[in-house]
């Protein structure tokens, strides 16, 4: 008997401008470089009194991870450090928003100890705090971000700790997964930005610190290049639009490297010295630069780019497993006659206009 195959072609679009404030980049404008980067810090920390106290309890962190980390459907802890699966209680809100001792820890990915573990903004700021794999974030310690060169000390399939060499630092690193590169790159430029104002307190007798002790550029020129590369392979995904919403409701500030991720081109970027305006990029994505076709002859979905701006492609199925990820400069042909039956979800993105098509099979 000859298999019959059905394909339903669903589309949506997601403008990642779209809930964001009027207004509150709009002083941006005309600004580039460290004057760009330092206008960012005085939007993000103009009110710091509404962050969630840190540990457990009402209005504490584990409040926050309820609202900013938990899957709505499964009560899933997402965790981004490990493939552990951890649900929060079905009367977790009655219960008063308990810690989970030592299998999930409040995770500063942007090691405190970097700025003397002072408990300011930073050290309760949700925009870099994320749950964690206890044992993952131990053995994570205060390691920089990198790519494991050598044989790893640690490898639970997610996330890798081991060495590594760059010019500029010789050590242990912490690698993510792919998937999570550029959130944790995005992560730092806002952490960089938000407190240029730690200057002083960045550590610099500690080698694995990727700051400087400057307000621009504040990274180390090897962690520029790594955070770049990161950010552009591995763009913004739905996870970071739907956390960056989350935490806004809460504090009152948001990652504006998550809402316009070229930013981080004007500041560290091919861009530093051009200024950036706000219309002239919200022009470039307000009309869809895709054409999406699909070809029941060779069961391939091709997707056309018209804008002169690399195309990153990820196709994803229903259990969040990636099934093809790419960038491309010009045009993309997916074949789908090798996949199984089940729903898969092709996430496309230029700069900031980002397409969702979900395709049954």
């Amino acid at each position: 008997m000859r298999k019959t195959t059905t394909f339903i072609i669903m589309l949506f679009t997601i403008y990642t401008f779209a809930s964001i404030p009027s207004g509150y980049y709009t002083t941006l404008n005309g600004k580039h470089s460290a004057a760009l980067k330092t206008e960012l810090h005085n939007i993000l920390m103009q009110d710091t009194s509404r962050y969630y106290s840190y540990g457990s309890g009402a209005n504490h962190t584990w409040n926050g991870f309820y609202n900013t980390d938990r899957d709505t459907i499964t009560n899933l802890v997402i965790d981004m450090y490990s493939d552990s699966l951890r649900y929060f209680a079905t009367d977790y809100i009655t219960l008063g928003y308990p810690s989970f001792g030592q299998k999930i820890h409040i995770e500063h990915s942007l090691p405190k100890s970097w700025w003397g573990s002072h408990e300011w903004s930073a050290y309760k700021d949700l925009n870099h705090l994320y749950p964690a794999e206890g044992g993952t974030n131990l053995s994570k310690s205060d390691n920089p971000l990198g790519v494991v060169s050598g044989i790893p000390t640690k490898n639970n399939g997610v996330s890798k700790i081991g060495p590594a060499v760059y010019n500029g630092y010789v050590g242990n690193v912490f690698e993510p997964a792919d998937q999570y590169k550029g959130d944790f790159a995005r992560t730092y430029f806002y952490m960089a930005t938000a407190y240029e104002h730690y200057k002083n307190l960045w550590d610099s007798t500690k080698p694995e610190n990727m700051m400087q002790n400057n307000t621009y550029p504040v990274f180390k020129q090897w962690a520029i290049d790594l955070l770049m590369e990161w950010s552009s392979l591995d763009p913004v995904s739905e996870k970071e639009l739907t956390r960056n919403e989350k935490v806004y409701s809460i504090q009152g500030n948001r990652n504006p490297f998550i809402d316009y991720s070229n930013l981080a081109d004007y500041i560290w970027g091919n861009l530093i010295g051009s200024p950036w305006n706000l219309s002239t990029d919200q022009n470039n994505i307000t009309k869809s630069p895709y054409e999406f076709s699909y070809n029941s002859n060779s069961r391939s979905v091709k997707i056309l780019s018209t804008e002169n701006e690399p195309l990153h492609l990820t196709v994803i199925s229903l259990e969040g497993k990636i099934i093809y990820n790419t960038i491309s400069t010009t045009n993309c042909e997916i074949l789908l006659s090798n996949l199984n039956k089940g729903v898969y979800v092709i996430y496309s993105m230029v700069n900031n206009y980002k397409q969702i098509n979900k395709i049954i099979l």
